[in-house]
């Protein structure tokens, strides 16, 4: 039998006029303010390759712009347009994955924050491969806090490789001192490091460690990409337009002057961010955060030439603790991009944008990912004539129709049958002691914990070992 998937198309949020006169503003942009190249040597080198400097600032003539672009939508085959964009998606399972940043998690015993350590994550991360099973992709859920910031990747790195089985692509290193141990790591695990991100600094700096990264291990590197995080109404103009002209100059710019140091092919995309002027934090996983990353789609796909993807996959929230407004928060965001065409959702299990890891949220973000996967997967609908009258005419015979062996023998493929959610009526939840979706979740993390077994290599495990102990010899 098919069934059809449940699927939503949307018009665009930005018309080919608005998005042309962005383009027009990052051009200007471009060649009257510049960008501030804070690198002495690299400085010097963009001069003498012939761009205008005043000061720190390299301006980038537009002509030089406008066949960047050229070039770069010639490639993708001038696929931009206004129309909406079709996906087929019949049968593609929802994944979810887990955010590497968190510092902090949540204490199951004293329902409180407290510091990741490395013994706190080694125990989050087996909970995520226990998970694994359930769509949750391979990765240590965040970073150590008792050993020194230069060390917490290469830490981070060894957690998630020893306990969670497929976690073998390489974490951001963060800083220089840890880029070593972390491309050697990658290297023994067979993930070696072949592209690095440069961190566009908004307004219109260019000068980060992630920079700095590059340079060090260039000549191991096939390509490097550009991006930016800015803030609405923070670090760019509070109108969106405006917004989105400084994000493209941003990150095209600094592609365009990236290719000429470095000599490697650039991915670039802009992110355009929401923040709470009142207490001046971003608010991920708000309204208008989806919106924007909605546009921010849009504006990528203009600038490439490519299609624009009309879904997002983020699940953020601003919650501290898990409950209801994380539940509602990212329940709502699934919901809104599974229907959209979104197939693969981030920061499962992510609290206070990416500064908390909470078990506990995270297996409340697998029934959510459940319930939106049944919901999206469609019904059947087939009738079988000769089917449908014997099964009446035998549910008359017996009385109902829910001994038939038609319904035992189609049942689940019909109803989704969650592991925490309520669905009996209320006698029957206090005659079973009146257990709570809370008491449930802990005990199915502790049922989790309890059955892990899996053990990494033993001569990857000891080479990781080796490459831990230089780093913590070198860096602590």
């Amino acid at each position: 039998m098919s069934r059809r998937s449940l699927l939503f198309r949307r018009q665009p949020l930005l018309s080919l006029q608005q998005l042309a006169r962005i383009e027009d503003a990052a051009l200007r942009i471009l060649g009257e303010i510049g960008i501030a190249v804070l690198h002495d040597g690299l400085l010097q080198r963009l001069r003498s390759a012939g761009f205008r400097a005043c000061g720190d600032r390299v301006m980038i003539e537009p002509h030089v712009v406008h066949e960047f672009l050229a070039a770069e939508r010639a490639a993708n085959g001038g696929e931009f347009s206004e129309e909406p964009q079709s996906i087929e998606l019949d049968g593609a399972e929802i994944r979810l994955e887990v955010s590497p940043y968190p510092q902090s998690t949540h204490d199951l015993s004293s329902d409180t924050i407290v510091p990741f350590t490395t013994d706190r994550l080694i125990e989050a991360t087996k909970l995520v491969h226990m998970l694994s099973a359930r769509a949750v992709g391979p990765r240590a859920p965040g970073c150590p806090r008792d050993v020194p910031p230069p060390l917490q990747p290469v830490v981070q790195y060894w957690v998630g490789a020893s306990y969670c089985q497929g976690a073998r692509d390489p974490v951001d290193p963060k800083s220089r001192a840890a880029l070593p141990y972390v491309v050697a790591m990658a290297e023994v695990l067979g993930r070696p490091v072949t592209s690095l991100p440069v961190y566009v600094s908004s307004p219109l700096t260019l000068g980060s460690e992630s920079l700095q990264c590059v340079l060090q291990v260039r000549r191991k590197l096939s390509s490097v990409s550009v991006s930016n995080m800015a803030s609405l109404g923070c670090t760019t103009p509070i109108n969106v337009g405006d917004a989105y002209a400084l994000l493209a100059a941003e990150v095209i710019g600094t592609a365009i002057l990236l290719r000429e140091l470095i000599h490697l092919p650039i991915r670039w995309s802009v992110r355009l961010c929401p923040i709470d002027l009142r207490n001046m934090a971003m608010c991920l996983g708000s309204p208008e955060d989806f919106l924007l990353q909605l546009q921010s789609s849009e504006v990528n796909a203009y600038f490439h030439g490519t299609k624009w993807h009309p879904a997002v996959g983020s699940v953020h929230s601003s919650a501290k603790l898990p409950g209801s407004q994380a539940c509602s928060e990212k329940a709502s965001l699934m919901t809104a991009g599974a229907l959209l065409g979104q197939r693969r959702f981030g920061v499962a299990g992510t609290l206070s944008l990416d500064e908390v890891f909470s078990a506990e949220q995270l297996v409340y973000d697998v029934e959510i990912r459940d319930h939106v996967h049944r919901m999206v997967a469609g019904m059947h609908g087939e009738c079988d004539p000769d089917r449908c009258v014997a099964s009446i005419t035998e549910a008359l015979r017996q009385g109902n129709f829910a001994a038939l062996d038609d319904t035992l023998g189609r049942y689940r493929d019909v109803y989704w049958h969650p592991a925490l959610f309520e669905r009996g009526f209320l006698a029957k939840w206090q005659a079973g002691g009146e257990v709570t979706i809370r008491q449930k979740a802990q005990q199915l993390i502790r049922e989790l914990l309890g059955k892990y077994d899996w053990e990494l290599e033993p001569e990857l495990q000891r080479a990781l070992d080796g490459i831990l102990a230089r780093a913590r010899s070198d860096l602590t």
